[in-house]
């Protein structure tokens, strides 16, 4: 069971023991902002250790310290539209002053409380990106408004009716024009939905509870067993940031309106730094958190990771609000309740749960930001698994470099420049099956069904049709640890499967048309491992026409277990499937 003070020791060995990290690598912003959200984020966990532990740590006092330094000695960086990054780390800014008042600001002597609240007022002078951008304008300017200081009524206004905007219903946000919907929901729009509604009792903070109740329900579904999140969407890098909205939920008490307990939310956010914990996400000398996800991997960054970034998921440790003898820290954790299956049309996904995984089947999906690194991997793949994470891939030509898993690609033949689902035009999802319709160039079309069998195996079907001819290739789930020299393998006529200690991937061709064939994957380009790992796949080439494609696809954590039995047919009117005797028909749109 985990006590506060074993948190806190966690928390304290992943503080960078001095600034020479900021030298690892850079970002899209000016090192100085890179220098202020290093010293700002970690605050999220270290300041309500510092106000709530008399005994608080050198680390603590140090940070605040820094802080001080940099008000009282006029360090502050002018806030504009193009430094808007600084509004991001305003939002920490907000939290100590709005939650703590007079404890964070008594810190200050008059001149530097003046000075901040300038400072602080400065972003109501700059233009915002759609999204959830809105709400550190609401943060802040509530914050002072709860303290009595100067704010912009106006500007408050603003940002509510922006963010309430983006209300899609059922809990779900979606991150503006964009219509993302990924960890932001979480640990941006409810996170800082409930910290408002702590503040004030007004009806958009009652909105914002009611909306964190429902979406509890919903994100359940996202932490496995083990309360490993689903790896999906971008911003991987702030890792368990994913357990701050359970967070929110015990310090502001709502979670007593929910339908899960505190131990199972609890259960919750201590399995999932549990596992963080076994994870190699530190540097060993400086002691900060690697930008990547189960290590340090470049390939995974954003354009705005600079070295402090991954501290974001210190939001997380809003728990050192709760006194030690807090019931949460007392409580035993105990398991969720979750349905075997459940459908989230807003998010596009078809979720199926087992003890061994989580795995989330895509359906609607895709990036509308052309700059966002590695996007079609972190948002276009057909499943995305607890267990199996997924690949980024280092070049654009080869199959052996490209992220193969979890995907339908086209190539020119003999060129080897295969591109995959990029962008949706329509998806329909019901509680049996998903349906994506995507195009590439003006010259491929395609229609997928997505059909869950459980969290282990799905079938997918794809009609096609193609004005010129293709190269096409189909990849299961990214195998780690797994090496063509040690590792075994099975290829038949029309599958292939891959055996390492970390389980079996596998992939069957329904329709007996393509040959398998193992894509050796190189190291680093797993989310999990930085091993080898291999992706089952099936290959063909398309003469230009209209084609059926019908695959099951299927990872199992133990090696032994068994593929399901199908059988696939079709006329012009229906998709026909037994699956382990059971007859499913499918009209085809």
């Amino acid at each position: 069971m985990i006590g506060k003070n074993e948190l806190r020791n966690w928390m304290y060995s992943m503080i960078p023991i001095d600034d020479s990290f900021l030298s690892q690598s850079s970002a899209a912003y000016l090192p100085d902002i890179q220098n202020l959200e290093a010293t700002l984020r970690p605050l999220w966990g270290i300041f309500p250790d510092f106000i709530t532990n008399s005994d608080s740590d050198e680390v603590a006092r140090r940070y605040v310290r820094q802080l001080k330094q940099i008000v009282d000695n006029d360090q502050l960086p002018k806030i504009t539209t193009k430094n808007r990054q600084i509004a991001v780390e305003l939002g920490v800014v907000a939290y100590m002053l709005g939650n703590f008042q007079n404890k964070f600001l008594t810190l200050f002597s008059k001149n530097s409380q003046k000075r901040l609240v300038d400072w602080l007022n400065e972003i109501n002078t700059i233009d915002f990106p759609e999204g959830n951008w809105y709400f550190f304008l609401i943060l802040v300017n509530s914050a002072l408004k709860r303290n009595h200081l100067d704010y912009s009524q106006e500007k408050l206004k603003l940002g509510l009716a922006k963010i309430n905007s983006y209300y899609i219903g059922n809990g779900w946000y979606t991150d503006g024009p964009g219509k993302q919907m990924d960890y932001y929901v979480a640990f941006a729009f409810h996170f800082y939905g409930i910290m408002y509604s702590r503040w004030f009792d007004d009806r958009d903070a009652q909105e914002f509870q009611r909306r964190a109740v429902v979406f509890a329900d919903q994100f359940q579904y996202w932490f496995d067993e083990s309360s490993r999140s689903l790896p999906f969407g971008r911003s991987l890098t702030y890792r368990f940031a994913h357990v701050s909205f359970w967070s929110a939920l015990v310090v502001s008490g709502l979670y007593k309106r929910t339908s899960l307990s505190l131990g199972q939310i609890k259960g919750i956010i201590e399995r999932n730094f549990k596992f963080w914990q076994k994870q190699a996400i530190t540097l060993p000398h400086e002691n900060n958190l690697s930008i990547g996800y189960g290590y340090g991997q470049q390939l995974m960054s954003e354009d705005y990771n600079a070295p402090g970034s991954p501290m974001w998921a210190f939001k997380s440790f809003i728990l050192f609000e709760l006194p030690v003898d807090d019931e949460f820290w007392k409580i035993e954790i105990e398991p969720l309740n979750k349905q075997r299956q459940v459908v989230q049309k807003e998010a596009g996904f078809l979720i199926n749960s087992s003890n061994e995984q989580t795995t989330a089947l895509s359906v609607s999906q895709f990036p509308k930001n052309p700059n966002l690194y590695c996007g079609s991997e972190k948002y276009c793949k057909f499943a995305y698994s607890t267990a199996f994470g997924f690949n980024v891939s280092r070049q654009q030509s080869g199959l052996n470099n490209l992220a193969l898993d979890s995907t339908l690609m086209f190539s020119v033949p003999g060129h080897e420049q295969f591109v995959p689902r990029k962008k949706i035009d329509e998806s329909f999802v019901n509680g049996t099956y998903g349906i994506s319709v995507w195009h590439l160039w003006d010259d491929v079309f395609v229609r997928t069904y997505l059909i869950p069998i459980d969290a282990q195996s799905h079938i997918r079907i794809h009609e096609i049709k193609n004005n010129l001819p293709l190269d096409v290739v189909e990849g299961s789930f990214p195998l780690a640890d797994w090496n063509h020299k040690y590792n075994l393998s099975e290829i038949k006529d029309n599958s292939v499967e891959v055996f390492s200690l970390r389980g079996m991937s596998g992939i069957q061709d329904l329709t007996g048309d393509r040959d398998g064939v193992i894509s050796q994957q190189g190291p680093n380009t797993n989310i999990y491992s930085p091993n080898p790992n291999a992706i089952p796949i099936l290959r063909t080439t398309l003469d230009s026409g209209e084609h059926v494609l019908a695959t099951l696809a299927y990872g199992f954590t133990n090696s032994d277990e068994q593929s399901p039995h199908v059988k696939f047919d079709f006329d012009d009117e229906n998709f026909k499937l037994k699956i382990e005797g059971k007859n499913l028909q499918i009209p085809r749109m």
